[in-house]
């Protein structure tokens, strides 16, 4: 059984996943008590476009890692005499 550098990558994946619905709750709270007003949407716009770009930086670096490079290796445990 092999063990990949993946199991990372799907942690960030969860990660982002808790990130997205907090960001979701916060600008429901912002448009749902937040006055209607040309601040509030500016606010909104630009923390959407800050974590967007956020997401996409981080995304664009990950895509460069090779994810089935093996962390660990349980096929030689077998051969071990310890």
């Amino acid at each position: 059984m092999i063990i990949t550098l993946s199991i990372f990558y799907y942690l960030f994946l969860v990660a982002v996943a808790v990130f997205l619905l907090y960001s979701l709750f916060n600008v429901y709270h912002l448009l749902r008590f937040g006055f209607f007003s040309l601040i509030n949407v500016l606010v909104i716009v630009l923390y959407v476009l800050i974590a967007a770009s956020f997401l996409y930086f981080s995304f664009s670096i990950l895509m460069t890692v090779d994810w089935s490079t093996p962390l660990i290796d349980f096929g030689n445990m077998s051969n071990n005499p310890f």
